[in-house]
């Protein structure tokens, strides 16, 4: 039986209890195959993120197991390389924060070495597009209906409802900028509430318009004629500031914005002007921490806020903020720990693996 040992940075208590319970699932299912065969996974648990300081606690491991908020620079790649880390499982879809360019070159600069010395890199192709979905529609919900204020008013033991009234949805029109799996998933939740559904991709997908008797149209006339602007879309370098003061301007005044993507898809800036001018209604957001790069300054560290346009939305009463949790359900949790340990096995094993970056 082979042991892989692995560094599991960032870690998180529902990480813990995911993971050692699928690690323990494939060490019933191997018991009764060949000994020579047999692959058990030892997980070491390490609360801190993946840096150049704290990348010594990796030395003794097979693998490093890595989020959205841990780096892998060059200078952390090449120290892996030397404790013999050859596996670099990330538990997510995007791997930005790994600079695959150096690994690369680690690779070719040491291409005489077999397959099994060469680093290799593996993702999570997709999470659960109804995790986010329905998270969106949740945010969407306490902004327009202002639930989370009712809750630490109501903790308080103040029953005025004052400052409480919403819109329904019903017969409200919903335009999804970003119509892909999450997309689509939330435009089946919003018809099912009655609304008129507008939809915008890249790519449009007509029999599912026809389907769900929905119409794709350009950005312009989704801003136009949406009550609620929902945004799924990636960051691209046609995306980035999609959300911006001329397009604001078309907008309704009474428009809600709800966005379970990048911070960059929106100018904080303008953004700011806009609410606090009372131009548009509200907006909603599930942050990644990994947006500190453009928020924070490019040194990733923990450091005050420096985007002063950013700290100014967090203080406006109508604005909703999480922190990365559109995702944070059972079923994805699961399907994490299934697949990063597959990913992991599959390399070990020299089976061929569809999830490596290349």
């Amino acid at each position: 039986m082979r042991t892989v040992k692995i560094a599991f940075f960032d870690a998180k208590n529902y990480d813990r209890e995911f993971f050692t319970k699928e690690a323990a699932k494939i060490a019933a299912m191997e018991k009764d195959g060949a000994e020579d065969e047999k692959i058990e996974f030892q997980i070491d648990y390490i609360s801190d993120r993946l840096n150049p300081t704290t990348v010594s606690f990796a030395r003794g491991h097979d693998a490093v197991c890595i989020f959205a908020n841990d780096q892998i620079t060059k200078q952390t790649a090449e120290t892996l390389r030397e404790f013999g880390i050859r596996i670099i499982a990330l538990r997510s879809v995007g791997y930005n924060n790994v600079d695959t360019k150096s690994i690369t070159e680690l690779n070719l600069a040491n291409a005489a070495e077999t397959p099994d010395e060469q680093i290799k890199i593996v993702h999570i192709p997709s999470y659960s597009p109804h995790a986010t979905a329905e998270f969106a529609v949740a945010l969407l919900q306490n902004l327009n209906r202002k639930i989370h204020k009712a809750y630490a008013r109501t903790r308080d033991s103040n029953f005025d409802t004052d400052g409480f009234v919403g819109t329904e949805i019903f017969g409200k029109t919903v335009g999804i900028v970003g119509a892909g799996a999450i997309g689509k998933a939330a435009a089946e939740i919003f018809k099912g509430y009655g609304a008129t559904v507008l939809l915008n991709a890249a790519h449009q997908d007509q029999s599912f318009g026809q389907k769900i008797d929905s119409e794709y149209v350009n950005l312009e006339e989704i801003f136009k004629n949406s009550d609620f602007i929902m945004l799924f879309c990636p960051l691209l370098s046609d995306t980035r500031h999609i959300i911006n003061n001329r397009c604001i301007q078309l907008m309704k005044k009474d428009a809600l914005i709800v966005s379970t993507g990048r911070s960059s898809l929106i100018d904080s800036g303008e953004l700011f002007d806009a609410l606090n001018s009372g131009r548009i209604k509200g907006v909603a957001f599930d942050i990644f921490e990994e947006d500190r790069q453009n928020l924070y300054g490019d040194d990733w560290a923990p450091s005050p806020i420096r985007d002063e346009n950013f700290d100014r939305l967090l203080r406006l009463p109508n604005v909703l903020m999480t922190h990365h949790q559109a995702y944070l359900t059972a079923e994805n949790l699961t399907m994490i720990a299934e697949v990063t340990l597959d990913n992991i096995r599959k390399i070990v094993s020299g089976e061929e693996c569809p999830n490596i970056i290349k």
